[in-house]
């Protein structure tokens, strides 16, 4: 192991230098100088701001110890904040052969599992111990020697510099240049320049992850042909706050294939254009990017699809699109009349975490021909509705799609949630032709309805629905009833009267070989009437239940974890398979007691950060007091 660098006031530079803890905690200075609340007010400290804001005690200020005053040395959140003598602050290490070496175990070393056992046990639910086997460890270890791998992790070690002598290790590192790809993620980098130095000792580098290195922008530092041959490179969290560091990344690597900017501020991207001839040469993002196959934006303080998102349109390769976490509300694709130029290969898109509020919002996104997979969660508009109905009408209006949420989309559902769209949309439509809807709207506005009123509410709901004539087309043979609702028909029933045929499976142990349960259930069933069959066939307590569906083709089952919901509620189609468990009462009873535990630590360090604040305020209070009666006494 490396010894730590021994630290002076000079060699740490305020919002620059990074530093870590022994447990592994990484946080910057903010400050270097003498603390006011200190028995020597000679003694240099440094002032910590945590990366972890519960990590520190204190938000930069102190009560000193002469005035009884508070003094702020420097500003971080209530308890992010720490002051350490410089002989307790680490710097990081330097990257050398050595380093890289101590993350791989020769193979003649001690076995960590002699007889292929390991000196730990688990405990089963009888209360008995069970040995833990390790199968294969010198078979692994002799795969795992970086003479043999080809791509190496040197997460979270503290790094932040490269040799001090390059020329030195030149020849020791030269066994590492069949290495193409290095992890970097989790360390204490700050320089470009740093960076830079590191990644030429491996020349043949591909694939390079930065991630959470607070590298910065790359300013004046010019790349040059360090990343000719690098086709990956993951710079999440690296505090780069404008978009020409990456534009300057994609003019130095015309190879790259997969590119991670997450959690860092692009939305100056506005102001570069994708083809214009009339902008800057700096801000032209022309010919850039044109490998390109994947590229992650995620929280990256973008808020417009049309100024942010389209910049990267015209790219001719690109499958992956991440835009996660950012304040998109709408999509807005201008084609031209030309579908097959706006992301022309794009198969992939998660909008995850963004602001999307309505169906009508993701319609164009049927411009995209190319799209097979989308990811939504975690929005306004899923957040007000089942996952079932999300499914399923988001199967219905995009009908390109073939995964949701990572999920495939077999056949029978896309038939199933396309018919159940149009039967939706039918009634809406019926509810307008026989002024049901009107004649409640006349009630609110005290006005009349007209003929004019019926057609502009069939118009409105047509444009609401851009797919439903289409699929009212491909299904009128098996909707025929519903197609001509308001031709006389009486069939207002509710879709989730619709029955479905599951098969409910039990897989606790005392009842896993009973014949399952094949029942035609309707969609509008609770999950809790479920769980009262399941008592009476399985002999499985209600209270000890856990209920999952899976369907058909889906390898990860679903919980139905709220017993007031329907099955149409979870997607539950016809076909399903619904899964009987029983918890396990230990497990959960130590469950409950290690959240009890959480909770009680939770409180307690509320209480004393509470404590800490009132204290700040009685300080304040008695400092003001005493500050009225010197002004009163100068009166």
């Amino acid at each position: 192991m490396q010894t730590m660098t021994t630290v002076t006031p000079s060699s740490l530079r305020p919002n620059i230098t990074r530093v870590r803890d022994t447990s592994g905690f990484i946080g910057t200075v903010l400050y270097v100088g003498p603390v006011a609340s200190a028995k020597s007010q000679t003694e240099i400290y440094a002032g910590i701001a945590w990366d972890d804001v519960t990590r520190g005690k204190h938000d930069g200020s102190v009560i000193s110890k002469s005035t009884n005053q508070i003094v702020r040395h420097f500003k971080c959140g209530p308890t992010q904040g720490s002051f350490l003598r410089l002989s307790k602050v680490d710097v990081g290490v330097e990257l050398t052969p050595q380093l890289m070496r101590s993350r791989y175990v020769r193979p003649d070393a001690e076995l960590i599992a002699p007889d292929n056992l390991l000196p730990h046990v688990a405990r089963t639910s009888s209360g008995r111990d069970k040995p833990i086997e390790f199968w294969g460890e010198v078979k692994l270890r002799n795969r795992q020697q970086l003479e043999v791998v080809e791509e190496i992790s040197l997460r979270m070690l503290g790094i932040s510099k490269p040799p001090p002598d390059v020329a030195l290790v030149l020849e020791e590192i030269a066994e590492f240049n069949h290495l193409r790809g290095i992890d970097l993620a989790g360390n204490l980098l700050v320089d470009w320049e740093d960076v830079l130095k590191i990644l030429k000792l491996f020349p043949n580098l591909h694939n390079i992850s930065l991630a959470s290195n607070r590298i910065n922008d790359l300013g004046s530092v010019a790349l040059g042909s360090s990343f000719l041959n690098v086709k990956s490179l993951n710079l999440n969290n690296c505090n780069i706050s404008t978009f020409q560091t990456i534009a300057s990344i994609g003019a130095a690597i015309p190879h790259l294939e997969e590119l991670c900017v997450a959690h860092c501020d692009l939305a100056d991207i506005e102001s570069f254009d994708s083809c214009s001839e009339n902008s800057d040469e700096e801000n032209r993002l022309e010919g850039l990017f044109q490998n390109l196959v994947l590229l992650d934006l995620s929280n990256c303080q973008l808020t417009s699809w049309q100024r942010h998102i389209m910049k990267f349109h015209n790219l001719p390769r690109l499958e992956s699109l991440i835009v996660n976490d950012n304040t998109i509300d709408c999509i807005e694709v201008v084609t031209n009349g030309d579908h097959s130029a706006v992301f022309p290969n794009l198969t992939s898109l998660q909008l995850a975490g963004t602001t999307i509020s309505t169906w009508t919002a993701l319609d164009q996104l049927n411009s995209i021909p190319s799209l097979r997979s989308l990811r939504l969660r975690n929005t306004p508009l899923t957040n007000t509705l089942g996952v079932g109905e999300v499914r399923s009408t988001a199967i219905a209006r995009l009908p390109s799609l073939e995964f949701f949420n990572a999920s495939p989309i077999t056949n029978r559902e896309r038939v199933e949630a396309e018919r159940r769209y149009v039967s939706t949309v039918s009634r809406e439509l019926l509810l307008i032709s026989s002024g049901v809807i009107l004649a409640a709207e006349r009630d609110t506005d005290g006005g009349e309805s007209t003929g004019d009123d019926d057609s502009a509410k069939q118009a409105q709901m047509f444009a609401k629905h851009p797919q439903f004539k289409i699929l009212l087309e491909k299904h009128k043979d098996t909707m025929l009833s519903l197609a001509n609702a308001g031709c006389g028909s009486s069939n207002q029933g509710n879709i989730g009267e619709e029955i479905i045929n599951v098969t409910i499976r039990s897989m606790a142990a005392a009842s896993c070989d009973m014949e399952p349960l094949r029942k035609r259930l309707p969609r509008s069933l609770k999950v809790g009437r479920i769980k009262t069959m399941c008592a009476k066939y399985f002999r499985v307590d209600i209270d000890l239940q856990m209920l999952h569906f899976r369907a058909e083709g889906d390898p990860f089952p679903s919980e139905l974890d709220d017993a007031d919901h329907s099955l149409f509620y979870y997607g539950v189609n016809d076909g399903a398979e619904i899964l009987v468990n029983e918890i396990d009462v230990e497990a959960l009873e130590r469950e409950k007691a290690r959240e009890l535990e959480d909770h009680s630590r939770r409180v307690k360090e509320q209480e004393q950060h509470v404590t800490v604040l009132q204290s700040m305020k009685k300080n304040d209070q008695r400092i003001n007091t005493l500050a009225a009666e010197m002004a009163q006494t100068r009166v």
